[in-house]
């Protein structure tokens, strides 16, 4: 009888510990707030830039958070009134001050030590680039069949750029100098093509060709693996998980195509490249690492359809 009672008194005290365990983890569940709870919040490098491009990735960046359920908010945190560069940002955004999410070409070396997004904003379209070339001197570029066809001319871009290293690699000859000077430059016939993105170069002739002296390279584009990703501070997984699981989604569901089809700085380009696809100019890159590569071929859509 004894050891019935002992045996029974155990499993009560075992039964009791059990109970009070699942109420004290149901307690502390309670009072720790879910992931889904946190306000994932969002400061943009270039967010108060009046630009049809940095509304692109407000727009993206919308989208995205919404999709993935979590709750957020998008603000600036453009310093001055000047422009700010992207390597102060990324200064800015490694140290967590001021920015937490940057967008910037991939392989870049200002982007050492942030924590990448590995999703392509442009799902590729940043590896697609049109030639500026002088009036004066466009009928040249009849010519370009091949990279070695290519090679005989001089290009013009920025300095520390990485299409600027991407052409140095391929073996083209590049004369570099800072953004605004470039146009002014190629106008001089300093150099003989302007490399520019296809989101970028016609907004560029209106706002710096006033005069009608430049003109895009008809039917001829250059193409390497390249895009802008999302880069946030190293401690912040909480941003890259939120913002990553959203463009997965609207990837998946048609948010995204829908997107580039219909934004004012994406649906020229896809114009722009619809039209001008007689000499594609393939070019390598090496500069990727094995993340980025593997992220602009996974998420792709074909530029010229």
């Amino acid at each position: 009888m004894t050891t019935i009672r002992s045996r029974v008194r155990h499993a009560v005290t075992v039964f009791l510990a059990l109970a009070w365990g699942i109420c004290a983890a149901g307690h502390a569940h309670a009072q720790r707030p879910a992931a889904e709870d946190h306000v994932i919040e969002i400061k943009l490098a270039d967010l108060n830039d009046d630009n049809p491009l940095i509304n692109y990735r407000k727009a993206l960046l919308e989208l995205a958070l919404k999709a993935s359920g979590r709750r957020y908010t998008i603000s600036g945190c453009q310093l001055t009134d000047v422009a700010t560069s992207d390597l102060r940002y990324a200064q800015l955004i490694k140290s967590g001050q001021y920015c937490n999410l940057l967008a910037t070409s991939a392989g870049g070396e200002l982007t050492q030590g942030l924590l990448p997004i590995q999703f392509p904003i442009y799902l590729g379209g940043g590896g697609y680039r049109v030639l500026l070339a002088n009036r004066k001197s466009l009928a040249a570029a009849k010519a370009i069949r091949s990279l070695d066809d290519l090679r005989k001319f001089s290009i013009g871009s920025g300095i520390g750029w990485v299409d600027t290293s991407i052409m140095q690699a391929n073996g083209l000859a590049v004369v570099q100098n800072n953004y605004m000077n470039l146009f002014e430059m190629l106008k001089a016939g300093r150099f003989d093509f302007y490399n520019r993105s296809v989101f970028e170069v016609a907004g560029e002739l209106d706002s710096y060709d006033a005069r009608h002296e430049l003109a895009i390279v008809p039917d001829l584009v250059l193409v390497y693996p390249e895009d802008l990703f999302f880069y946030t501070s190293p401690n912040r997984e909480d941003i890259r998980d939120a913002v990553l699981d959203g463009l997965r989604k609207i990837h998946r569901n048609g948010e995204l195509a829908e997107l580039i089809r219909t934004h004012s700085s994406t649906r020229n380009a896809r114009a722009l490249l619809q039209s001008a696809k007689g000499r594609v100019l393939m070019l390598d890159n090496a500069r990727l690492t094995p993340l980025e590569r593997q992220a602009i071929e996974t998420y792709r859509m074909d530029w010229f359809k």
